[in-house]
């Protein structure tokens, strides 16, 4: 039986997984056609191409376990793997100017602080709502 926190977790990660490959691919195709205007876009769009090339990988990551079926220990994994990763992106981008090359600003500061933490919260939470539910079975 899947507990509240598992469930949430997975539909956690299939948004932040489809918002960051869409983000990505949008960015990566909009500078391939030599279209970075972030205008267009309201900002949405607009990162540069390491920055959009990760939010691929990390959409990657999320959605195709996800899409496999995967099972909730393995959610939990890649969600705290994820947290920990954005959470140091998030302190990074405040501490360090453009850090490994990434154009980090206020907007991309603010957001790896929401997700990395939420991400966290949400994987701690299916984690210890699993391990509780192991125990009672036992």
């Amino acid at each position: 039986m899947t507990s509240l926190a598992s469930r949430l977790l997975g539909i956690y990660l299939w948004i932040v997984g489809a918002l960051l490959l869409l983000q990505g691919t949008g960015s990566l195709i909009l500078r391939s056609l030599g279209d970075d205007d972030p205008s267009l876009t309201h900002g949405f769009v607009n990162a540069d191409p390491l920055h959009a090339t990760i939010h691929v990988l990390w959409g990657l990551a999320m959605l195709v376990p996800l899409s496999r079926g995967v099972s909730v220990d393995r959610l939990v994994v890649i969600a705290l793997v994820f947290g920990v990763f954005y959470v140091a992106l998030a302190f990074l981008g405040v501490l360090v100017y453009h850090p490994f090359g990434l154009q980090l600003g206020p907007f991309e500061n603010g957001f790896h602080f929401i997700v990395g933490p939420t991400s966290l919260v949400l994987g701690i939470g299916a984690l210890v709502s699993r391990r509780g539910s192991l125990s009672k079975a036992t």
